[in-house]
This record gives structure tokens, sequence and C-alpha cells, in this order.
């Protein structure tokens, strides 16, 4: 076989991993994002005892599934193997979405979400062990910028194809819709999704050092030969563990906000259902907009530029909350403020979206070596720890007279929060980065120094 075949072949390979995940990962963002677009609708369904709070309610379980997941689903993806976990979690996915869908009390609600995003949980770790087995460093950011884009990609189809088919058909309709749509990608993945690359003898003598490059880096992580026990030891010894989940945290935060936008427009503007889910999207598409991007910048960007590029996105996301605060005391013609609204949300995700994907991911893997899953999914437990309280108290908030502008300030000053430590991070990723480099030059040297001897 000619090299030019064996090249297109290596390249296929690749976009067909690729884009396994990033269609795998929209078939979990579906399921959890039909919730959030159902929401006005369920909150107007007089069959059902639902209000805000209740509603929160429902998040916070779904959060308690993230947590209990991550804590659980990033060890299994290291054990079993990223792609098996993978598909098993979009196939729980779309099953628990299904019975959401057919239930009616607060109860089954909360056990049925709990299951959608404990399944949903597995998603990132999984697409860590993926990766780490496929792709060397220098490729990382721009693939988690094309799995993030998948995400947020799938959030925008999500609002504006199920907000639109709330106007024809029931909520429950949309449950059925998802669950269907998740269940064909899992056949998909089924046919298409490896585990690991070929064997070198199938490779191109590129794709051939790839391969065994990567071989070479796990060979020689320094979490190579610990048990998950010291590898949990190792990881709450570093600064920046604790830093990046603090970080995390105060970015889920922010994030949970879209859950959370369609009722938010829908009362604050007076919008019926379907067009509040449709203007929703404005989150989503400004995430799509900065990850697409922000995955081949963030491989190209030095360690101390990144702290200066992210560390401004998310000052610009707290001037973007802080807006939507101040409008409630500008006098402004409605449709004008509904627009300045709408632009001012897709800002807001633009801006908080890489910080909040790409630097954890990518620390990740580094990081974590063979313990990746584990690591991604202690950061993501921590995270969503605190996204878990938001939940419950955000809805609560919510439910009260005037309850939208507190909503709002929580979250202005989540995203102090979220800015100080993301950017600390940063620092302390940047100068051990440094202290690593000089410890190889020393290295080289006295290596160097004893063959002249």
């Amino acid at each position: 076989m000619s090299k030019g075949i064996l090249n297109s072949l290596n390249l296929r390979w690749e976009i067909i991993i690729v884009g396994s995940m990033c269609l795998g990962y929209a078939a979990l963002m579906l399921c959890r994002t039909t919730v959030g677009i159902a929401g006005p609708a369920m909150l107007l369904d007089d069959e059902l005892n639902l209000d805000k709070t209740a509603f929160g309610a429902i998040l916070g379980w779904g959060t308690a599934g993230n947590l209990l997941g991550k804590l659980t689903n990033g060890v299994l993806a290291d054990k079993l193997g990223g792609h098996k976990v993978f598909i098993f979690a979009i196939a729980l996915s779309a099953a628990a979405i299904f019975m959401f869908g057919t239930v009616s009390t607060n109860g089954a609600f909360f056990i049925f979400y709990f299951l959608t995003i404990f399944a949903k949980s597995a998603g990132w770790p999984s697409i860590a062990n993926i990766i780490k087995v496929w792709f060397l460093y220098p490729k990382h950011g721009r693939v988690w910028g094309f799995i993030a884009t998948s995400s947020r990609a799938s959030s925008v189809a999500a609002t504006l194809v199920l907000g639109s088919l709330l106007l024809v058909m029931s909520w429950r309709g949309l449950f059925v819709a998802a669950a269907v749509i998740s269940v064909v990608i899992m056949l998909v993945l089924l046919k298409f999704l490896r585990s690991r690359p070929p064997d070198v003898t199938e490779l191109s003598t590129e794709a051939a050092e790839t391969v065994n490059l990567l071989t070479a880096w796990s060979q020689n992580h320094p979490l190579r030969e610990l048990e998950t026990r010291e590898a949990l030891s190792f990881f709450a010894k570093s600064p920046r563990f604790w830093l990046i989940c603090l970080s995390v945290t105060f970015l889920s935060v922010l994030f949970e906000f879209q859950a959370f936008i369609p009722i938010y427009l829908s009362e604050t503007f007076e919008l019926a259902p379907a067009q509040a889910g449709m203007a929703s999207s404005a989150f989503p598409l400004g995430c799509l907009v900065a990850v697409f991007a922000g995955g081949f910048v963030f491989d190209k960007l030095s360690k101390k530029t990144l702290i200066f590029a992210l560390g401004g996105m998310l000052v610009l996301a707290f001037f973007c909350l802080l807006l939507l605060w101040s409008l409630a005391n500008i006098q402004l013609n409605t449709q004008l403020e509904l627009m300045l609204t709408i632009g001012t949300i897709f800002t807001f995700g633009f801006a908080i979206s890489p910080a909040y994907y790409l630097p954890m991911s990518v620390f990740s893997i580094d990081f974590g070596g063979k313990h990746c899953g584990l690591l991604i999914g202690l950061i993501d437990a921590v995270a969503y720890s605190g996204t878990m309280v938001f939940d419950f108290v955000g809805g609560s908030v919510a439910d009260q007279e005037g309850g939208w502008q507190s909503f709002l300030l929580i979250l202005v000053m989540t995203a102090v929060g979220a800015t100080i430590t993301m950017v600390l991070f940063l620092y302390a990723d940047y100068s051990d980065s440094m202290i690593e480099k000089r410890e190889e030059i020393r290295t080289a040297n006295n290596r160097t120094a004893k063959n002249r001897t």
C-alpha cells in the first residue's frame, strides 16, 4: 500500500475518532438540555406540582448525579477504557431522559434527572481516556476545542429545534425525541468508535512515530506506577489541583445559568415557553463561537500569555453579568431591552466557555496520565458540589418577588471568584512549567558533562 494511501487512512481514522466523540457528547448534551428547554412549559402544566423552587430542586438532584458520577465514572473509564464507558453512558442517558418524559411526580423527576446527569458525567472522563491514547499533547487543545464545540453546537441545535417542536407538541414529546436521537447516535458509535490506534505496522512512518511517542509519554509519566489511592494522594498535594478545582467550581455555577435562562427570559419579558427556549440559544451559540476558535488558539499561546487571555475573558464575563443586573434599573423600550439582554447573554457564553473547558481538560491529561479520568472526575466532582448548592438556592431565590435581581447578583460575585482563582491557577501552571524546563536543562547539561569526562 502506498504512503499516500496510508496517510489518507490515518487522517480518516483521526477524523472518525474526533467525529465519534463529538457526536456522542452531543447526544449527552441533548439529553441534559431538554429539561431546561421544557422547563417553562412544565411550570405551566396544571397537572404538575412545579414551581421554580421545585424546578431548581430537579436541577440540584441532577447535579448530585453529576457529583456521584464524577467520583465513579472517571475511575471506570481509566480501568475499562474510555470508549466502552462512553457508549454505555449514552445508552443510560437516553433511557433515563425517556422515562423523565413519562412521569408526573417531583420525586420521579428527581430520580430520572439524577440518572440522566449521572450518565452524562461519564462523557468528559471517557473522552480524556480516548484522547490520551490517540493524540499527542500539541493536539490536545484543538481536539478538546472540537469536543467543546460539539457540546455547544448541540446545545444551540437543541434549544432551536426543541424550542420549535414545543410549538407543535407537548413538553413530553421533547423527551421522546431526545431519547430516539441519542439511541441512533449510540448505534453509530458502536460501529465506528475504536478503543485504540491500529498496530504501527498498518501505519505510515509519520503516524507510527506518533503512536510510538504516545507510548513513550505514557511509560515515562510520573504517575505510571501509582495505583488509584496513591494517585489521589499525589493530586491532593498539588496546589494546581486545588486551584483548578476552585476555579471550575465557580465557572460551573456560572454555566448553570444556562438551565435557568429560558425561565428568566419567559418571566422577565413575558415570552411564550417556545420563544424563551429559542431565545436562550444565545448562550450556547456564544460558547460555540468561542470554543471553536479557542481550541486552535490555546495550542499556540504560551502558558504566560494564557494568564492574560483567559483572565481578560473572565473580566468580560463579569461585566456582562453586571449589565444584566443593571438593566432592571434602566428605563428602556421592552424590545430594545430584550435584544440587549440576548446580546449580553451571547457575550457572556462567549467569555466563560474557553476558561471552563480548555485549561482543566488539557491539564487533566498532561498531569493525570493514566489516571486522567480520575483527575478530571475529581475536579468536576468538587465543582458540581458547589453547583448543586447553587441549584437549590438559586431556584429558591428566583422564586421570591424580584428574585431574579438577587439571582444575578449571586452570579456577579461568582464571576469575581472565577476570575481570581483561574488567574492564580494559570500563574501556578506557568511557574511549574518553568521549573520543569530548568530541571530538564540542568539534567541535560549534567549528562553532557559526564559524557565529556
